[in-house]
Protein backbone atom coordinates (compact mmCIF):
# COMPACT_ATOMS: atom_id res chain seq x y z
CA UNK A 1 0.00 0.00 0.00
CA UNK A 2 2.87 2.43 0.76
CA UNK A 3 4.35 1.71 -2.31
CA UNK A 4 1.71 2.48 -4.35
CA UNK A 5 0.69 5.95 -2.39
CA UNK A 6 4.40 6.97 -3.66
CA UNK A 7 4.01 6.13 -6.69
CA UNK A 8 0.73 8.12 -7.38
CA UNK A 9 2.72 10.77 -5.20
CA UNK A 10 5.15 10.86 -7.75
CA UNK A 11 3.07 11.18 -11.02
CA UNK A 12 1.15 13.53 -9.56
CA UNK A 13 4.16 15.37 -8.95
CA UNK A 14 5.38 14.53 -12.65
CA UNK A 15 1.87 15.96 -14.26
CA UNK A 16 2.03 19.15 -11.89
CA UNK A 17 5.27 19.96 -13.81
CA UNK A 18 4.06 19.05 -17.36
CA UNK A 19 0.95 21.08 -16.76
CA UNK A 20 3.28 24.19 -15.10
CA UNK A 21 5.47 23.70 -18.82
CA UNK A 22 2.71 23.56 -20.68
CA UNK A 23 0.79 26.85 -19.46
CA UNK A 24 4.74 28.10 -19.46
CA UNK A 25 4.26 29.13 -15.77
CA UNK A 26 6.73 29.34 -13.37
CA UNK A 27 5.79 28.86 -9.93
CA UNK A 28 9.36 30.38 -8.74
CA UNK A 29 9.74 33.22 -10.59
CA UNK A 30 10.01 36.29 -8.13
CA UNK A 31 6.85 38.60 -7.94
CA UNK A 32 7.07 41.86 -9.32
CA UNK A 33 5.34 44.25 -7.65
CA UNK A 34 5.36 47.31 -9.58
CA UNK A 35 2.62 49.77 -10.10
CA UNK A 36 1.56 49.17 -13.42
CA UNK A 37 1.20 45.55 -12.67
CA UNK A 38 -0.78 46.48 -9.12
CA UNK A 39 -3.19 48.19 -11.76
CA UNK A 40 -3.58 45.46 -13.70
CA UNK A 41 -4.56 42.94 -11.29
CA UNK A 42 -6.63 45.42 -9.30
CA UNK A 43 -8.59 46.33 -12.55
CA UNK A 44 -8.94 42.60 -13.64
CA UNK A 45 -7.51 43.64 -16.91
CA UNK A 46 -4.92 40.46 -17.03
CA UNK A 47 -6.58 36.57 -16.34
CA UNK A 48 -6.42 34.55 -13.60
CA UNK A 49 -5.00 30.50 -14.31
CA UNK A 50 -8.19 29.48 -13.77
CA UNK A 51 -9.89 31.59 -16.02
CA UNK A 52 -7.44 30.75 -19.36
CA UNK A 53 -7.98 27.08 -18.01
CA UNK A 54 -11.71 27.52 -18.31
CA UNK A 55 -11.18 29.40 -21.55
CA UNK A 56 -8.68 27.05 -22.89
CA UNK A 57 -11.19 23.92 -22.32
CA UNK A 58 -14.07 26.33 -23.68
CA UNK A 59 -12.40 26.47 -27.10
CA UNK A 60 -11.77 23.30 -27.53
CA UNK A 61 -15.17 22.18 -26.83
CA UNK A 62 -16.27 24.49 -29.26
CA UNK A 63 -13.61 23.48 -32.40
CA UNK A 64 -14.21 19.77 -31.31
CA UNK A 65 -18.39 19.65 -30.91
CA UNK A 66 -16.98 17.82 -27.60
CA UNK A 67 -19.01 18.39 -24.29
CA UNK A 68 -18.12 18.89 -20.58
CA UNK A 69 -20.02 15.50 -19.89
CA UNK A 70 -18.44 13.40 -22.94
CA UNK A 71 -14.83 15.09 -21.76
CA UNK A 72 -15.44 13.79 -18.59
CA UNK A 73 -17.22 10.15 -19.80
CA UNK A 74 -14.15 10.15 -21.72
CA UNK A 75 -11.31 10.79 -18.96
CA UNK A 76 -13.36 7.97 -16.87
CA UNK A 77 -12.81 5.83 -19.57
CA UNK A 78 -9.49 6.45 -20.09
CA UNK A 79 -8.77 5.70 -16.41
CA UNK A 80 -10.69 1.92 -16.47
CA UNK A 81 -8.56 1.54 -20.00
CA UNK A 82 -5.37 2.53 -18.33
CA UNK A 83 -6.12 0.15 -15.15
CA UNK A 84 -7.20 -2.58 -17.28
CA UNK A 85 -4.21 -2.31 -19.78
CA UNK A 86 -1.57 -1.73 -16.62
CA UNK A 87 -2.61 -4.97 -15.13
CA UNK A 88 -2.65 -7.01 -18.33
CA UNK A 89 0.80 -5.71 -18.93
CA UNK A 90 2.31 -4.99 -15.55
CA UNK A 91 0.40 -8.12 -13.51
CA UNK A 92 0.79 -5.35 -10.59
CA UNK A 93 -2.18 -3.43 -9.08
CA UNK A 94 0.13 -0.71 -8.04
CA UNK A 95 1.26 -0.55 -11.49
CA UNK A 96 -1.88 -0.99 -13.14
CA UNK A 97 -2.94 2.07 -10.54
CA UNK A 98 -0.01 4.49 -11.68
CA UNK A 99 -0.65 3.96 -15.47
CA UNK A 100 -4.56 4.71 -14.93
CA UNK A 101 -3.33 7.95 -13.46
CA UNK A 102 -1.03 8.65 -15.98
CA UNK A 103 -3.73 8.46 -18.85
CA UNK A 104 -5.69 11.21 -17.57
CA UNK A 105 -4.31 13.27 -19.94
CA UNK A 106 -5.30 11.48 -23.08
CA UNK A 107 -8.34 12.60 -23.62
CA UNK A 108 -6.66 15.86 -23.77
CA UNK A 109 -4.63 15.06 -26.05
CA UNK A 110 -7.08 13.41 -28.41
CA UNK A 111 -9.15 17.01 -28.22
CA UNK A 112 -6.37 19.18 -28.84
CA UNK A 113 -5.38 17.34 -32.37
CA UNK A 114 -8.77 16.98 -33.27
CA UNK A 115 -9.34 20.71 -32.81
CA UNK A 116 -6.51 21.12 -34.61
CA UNK A 117 -8.20 21.73 -38.11
CA UNK A 118 -10.84 23.09 -36.95
CA UNK A 119 -8.08 25.85 -35.64
CA UNK A 120 -6.44 25.84 -38.95
CA UNK A 121 -9.62 26.46 -40.77
CA UNK A 122 -10.61 29.51 -38.19
CA UNK A 123 -6.68 30.99 -38.87
CA UNK A 124 -7.52 31.05 -42.62
CA UNK A 125 -10.23 33.56 -42.44
CA UNK A 126 -8.32 35.28 -39.02
CA UNK A 127 -5.97 37.50 -41.39
CA UNK A 128 -9.62 39.00 -42.88
CA UNK A 129 -10.91 39.85 -39.88
CA UNK A 130 -7.70 41.37 -38.33
CA UNK A 131 -7.51 43.33 -41.65
CA UNK A 132 -11.31 44.76 -41.85
CA UNK A 133 -11.22 45.71 -37.72
CA UNK A 134 -8.11 47.12 -38.03
CA UNK A 135 -9.29 49.18 -41.11
CA UNK A 136 -12.41 49.98 -38.98
CA UNK A 137 -10.11 51.36 -36.05
CA UNK A 138 -7.84 53.31 -38.33
CA UNK A 139 -11.01 55.38 -39.23
CA UNK A 140 -13.40 55.33 -35.84
CA UNK A 141 -10.76 55.31 -32.94
CA UNK A 142 -12.83 53.33 -31.39
CA UNK A 143 -12.08 49.42 -30.78
CA UNK A 144 -15.54 48.21 -29.59
CA UNK A 145 -17.26 50.20 -32.72
CA UNK A 146 -14.66 48.49 -35.00
CA UNK A 147 -14.90 45.19 -33.95
CA UNK A 148 -18.96 45.75 -34.43
CA UNK A 149 -18.60 46.81 -37.45
CA UNK A 150 -16.95 43.86 -38.62
CA UNK A 151 -19.29 41.75 -36.40
CA UNK A 152 -22.65 42.84 -38.28
CA UNK A 153 -20.50 43.22 -41.88
CA UNK A 154 -20.05 38.91 -41.18
CA UNK A 155 -24.37 38.74 -40.18
CA UNK A 156 -25.72 40.71 -42.48
CA UNK A 157 -26.65 38.23 -44.61
CA UNK A 158 -26.35 35.38 -42.57
CA UNK A 159 -30.20 34.16 -41.16
CA UNK A 160 -30.71 34.87 -37.29
CA UNK A 161 -30.88 30.72 -36.79
CA UNK A 162 -27.72 29.95 -38.71
CA UNK A 163 -25.49 31.93 -37.16
CA UNK A 164 -22.31 30.66 -35.18
CA UNK A 165 -20.92 32.64 -32.28
CA UNK A 166 -17.64 33.30 -32.78
CA UNK A 167 -14.74 34.73 -30.21
CA UNK A 168 -15.36 38.54 -31.50
CA UNK A 169 -19.34 38.01 -31.45
CA UNK A 170 -18.27 37.10 -27.52
CA UNK A 171 -16.05 39.89 -27.01
CA UNK A 172 -18.76 42.84 -27.41
CA UNK A 173 -21.40 40.90 -25.73
CA UNK A 174 -19.03 40.50 -23.21
CA UNK A 175 -18.11 44.18 -22.69
CA UNK A 176 -21.80 45.74 -23.13
CA UNK A 177 -23.51 43.28 -20.52
CA UNK A 178 -20.78 41.31 -18.71
CA UNK A 179 -17.76 43.31 -17.90
CA UNK A 180 -16.66 46.92 -19.54
CA UNK A 181 -13.03 46.35 -19.47
CA UNK A 182 -12.04 46.95 -22.63
CA UNK A 183 -8.15 45.52 -21.75
CA UNK A 184 -10.15 42.44 -20.08
CA UNK A 185 -11.90 41.60 -22.60
CA UNK A 186 -9.09 41.80 -25.36
CA UNK A 187 -6.89 39.29 -23.11
CA UNK A 188 -10.34 36.91 -23.21
CA UNK A 189 -10.21 37.51 -26.60
CA UNK A 190 -6.87 36.47 -27.05
CA UNK A 191 -6.85 33.44 -24.97
CA UNK A 192 -9.97 32.20 -27.19
CA UNK A 193 -7.94 32.12 -30.76
CA UNK A 194 -4.41 30.62 -30.14
CA UNK A 195 -2.34 31.87 -32.74
CA UNK A 196 0.96 34.41 -32.00
CA UNK A 197 0.51 36.81 -34.67
CA UNK A 198 -3.28 37.76 -33.52
CA UNK A 199 -1.84 38.01 -29.78
CA UNK A 200 0.65 40.29 -30.82
CA UNK A 201 -2.25 42.07 -32.51
CA UNK A 202 -4.35 42.46 -29.35
CA UNK A 203 -1.28 43.30 -27.40
CA UNK A 204 -1.14 46.28 -29.83
CA UNK A 205 -4.49 47.16 -29.38
CA UNK A 206 -4.36 47.21 -25.58
CA UNK A 207 -1.01 49.58 -25.99
CA UNK A 208 -3.21 52.05 -28.98
CA UNK A 209 -6.35 51.79 -26.39
CA UNK A 210 -3.95 53.79 -24.03
CA UNK A 211 -2.56 55.26 -27.19
CA UNK A 212 -4.33 55.90 -30.14
CA UNK A 213 -1.31 57.20 -31.93
CA UNK A 214 -0.35 53.68 -32.27
CA UNK A 215 -2.75 52.43 -34.51
CA UNK A 216 -0.78 52.15 -37.60
CA UNK A 217 2.05 49.72 -35.31
CA UNK A 218 -1.29 46.71 -36.43
CA UNK A 219 -0.74 47.02 -40.14
CA UNK A 220 2.60 45.41 -39.77
CA UNK A 221 1.33 42.47 -37.94
CA UNK A 222 -1.25 41.75 -40.47
CA UNK A 223 1.44 41.43 -43.34
CA UNK A 224 4.01 39.03 -41.13
CA UNK A 225 1.08 36.94 -40.76
CA UNK A 226 0.32 36.75 -43.92
CA UNK A 227 3.93 35.56 -44.84
CA UNK A 228 3.69 32.81 -42.61
CA UNK A 229 1.16 31.37 -44.98
CA UNK A 230 3.33 29.78 -46.99
CA UNK A 231 5.66 28.06 -44.27
CA UNK A 232 2.28 26.19 -42.99
CA UNK A 233 1.87 24.34 -45.47
CA UNK A 234 5.04 22.80 -45.71
CA UNK A 235 5.12 22.08 -41.89
CA UNK A 236 1.70 19.91 -41.27
CA UNK A 237 3.08 16.92 -43.39
CA UNK A 238 5.91 17.30 -41.06
CA UNK A 239 3.53 17.15 -37.81
CA UNK A 240 1.68 14.38 -39.51
CA UNK A 241 4.91 12.36 -39.21
CA UNK A 242 6.37 13.44 -36.00
CA UNK A 243 3.28 12.05 -34.32
CA UNK A 244 3.30 8.52 -36.50
CA UNK A 245 6.85 8.19 -35.03
CA UNK A 246 6.41 9.08 -31.74
CA UNK A 247 3.45 7.03 -31.16
CA UNK A 248 5.40 3.85 -32.75
CA UNK A 249 8.41 4.43 -30.61
CA UNK A 250 6.28 4.55 -27.47
CA UNK A 251 4.80 1.36 -29.00
CA UNK A 252 8.18 -0.31 -29.03
CA UNK A 253 9.00 0.81 -25.85
CA UNK A 254 6.14 -0.71 -23.85
CA UNK A 255 5.64 -3.97 -26.04
CA UNK A 256 9.06 -5.21 -24.61
CA UNK A 257 7.46 -5.54 -21.29
CA UNK A 258 5.13 -8.40 -22.31
CA UNK A 259 7.52 -10.02 -24.94
CA UNK A 260 9.71 -10.46 -21.58
CA UNK A 261 6.58 -11.83 -19.75
CA UNK A 262 6.21 -14.60 -22.00
CA UNK A 263 10.22 -15.02 -23.00
CA UNK A 264 11.42 -15.15 -19.53
CA UNK A 265 9.48 -14.83 -16.78
CA UNK A 266 12.25 -14.31 -14.04
CA UNK A 267 13.26 -11.02 -15.68
CA UNK A 268 10.11 -9.86 -16.28
CA UNK A 269 9.59 -10.41 -12.01
CA UNK A 270 12.17 -8.55 -11.25
CA UNK A 271 10.94 -5.67 -13.05
CA UNK A 272 7.36 -5.84 -11.90
CA UNK A 273 8.07 -6.41 -8.35
CA UNK A 274 11.61 -5.42 -7.10
CA UNK A 275 12.03 -1.68 -6.22
CA UNK A 276 14.48 -0.95 -8.77
CA UNK A 277 12.28 -2.68 -11.33
CA UNK A 278 9.61 -0.25 -10.83
CA UNK A 279 11.48 2.59 -10.38
CA UNK A 280 12.23 1.82 -14.15
CA UNK A 281 8.53 1.25 -15.28
CA UNK A 282 7.54 4.91 -13.66
CA UNK A 283 10.68 6.01 -15.79
CA UNK A 284 9.30 4.92 -18.94
CA UNK A 285 6.08 6.39 -17.98
CA UNK A 286 7.24 9.64 -16.75
CA UNK A 287 9.22 9.80 -20.17
CA UNK A 288 5.81 8.49 -22.55
CA UNK A 289 4.16 11.84 -20.70
CA UNK A 290 6.54 14.24 -21.01
CA UNK A 291 7.39 13.50 -24.30
CA UNK A 292 3.51 13.95 -25.58
CA UNK A 293 3.49 17.52 -23.93
CA UNK A 294 6.46 18.37 -26.15
CA UNK A 295 5.11 16.86 -29.22
CA UNK A 296 2.22 18.25 -28.61
CA UNK A 297 4.39 21.59 -28.19
CA UNK A 298 6.38 20.99 -31.43
CA UNK A 299 3.38 20.29 -33.57
CA UNK A 300 1.33 23.45 -33.01
CA UNK A 301 0.65 25.43 -36.35
CA UNK A 302 3.80 27.80 -37.20
CA UNK A 303 2.03 30.83 -36.39
CA UNK A 304 0.64 29.78 -32.98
Amino acid sequence: MHSIQLSLFFVFILLSMSLFLLLKINPFAAEKNTLKQRRLYLSGAKLKLSERISIRFATLFRQTGCTLKKFILMVAAALVMGFMAGFLLFNNLGLAAVMAVCLIPAPYFYLTVKSAKAAREEIEGLENTMSIITNAYAGCDDIIKAVETYVEEKNRYIPVGLRKPTPFDEFVSEIKLINPNIEHGLYRLSAKINNRYFSEWVKMLILCNRDRRLKFALFPIIKSMNDAKSMQIESDSMMTRVWRDYLMTVGMMFSIIPLMRFSNAEWFAILTETPIGKALILGMLFTAIATAFYVMKITKPVNK
